[in-house]
């Protein structure tokens, strides 16, 4: 293996080692706070085929102006089943750089449904079956939903069709 190789590898390590690090810091140290989801497009980037999120967090800070914040994440490491514009999210925000922050879990706390059922219930009869295929796709992309679960229910809509 080249030098160059082993330097490259080394880089990487590093950096995702004081990310980690980062993160482990910022929810032991960072100051508490809320934030709340203003907007959310999906980027491109996905993290073990789930996608990442460019967010738009307005976050408060007690004692202090609200402001706002870019984050890139996947929603699933949210502790979250539903993660959508108006959602509010305990933070920790690191003091030195209120830019950076750590999304912990809602402020509410989310059940997840019991049975996928209760989750498309109201896919059932859809008036549009262009919008339930993206809300569908929407759960799969959220981790709200199996492949496999959306299989089944992307064949029975288009079996309406």
């Amino acid at each position: 293996m080249s030098l160059m190789a082993l330097f490259l590898i080394g880089c990487f390590l590093l950096l995702v080692f004081s990310w980690g690090w980062t993160t482990h810091r910022l929810r032991q140290h960072g100051i508490p706070a809320e934030a709340t989801i203003l907007q959310m497009e999906r980027t491109l980037m996905q993290i073990n085929r789930r996608h990442v999120y460019d967010f738009l967090l307005e976050v408060n800070l007690p004692g202090r102006p609200a402001y706002q914040v870019r984050h890139k994440s996947r929603a699933l490491d949210w502790n979250a089943f539903i993660v959508e514009p108006g959602v509010r999210f305990k933070v920790k925000v690191d003091p030195g750089d209120p830019q950076r922050l750590v999304v912990l879990e809602p402020v509410t706390p989310q059940q997840r449904p019991l049975r996928i059922h209760e989750l498309l219930s109201g896919l059932e009869r859809p008036s549009d079956p262009v919008k339930a295929l993206k809300d569908l796709q929407s759960m799969l992309d959220n981790g709200l939903i199996t492949p496999d679960e959306y299989a089944q229910k992307k064949a029975e809509i288009l079996a309406r069709l």
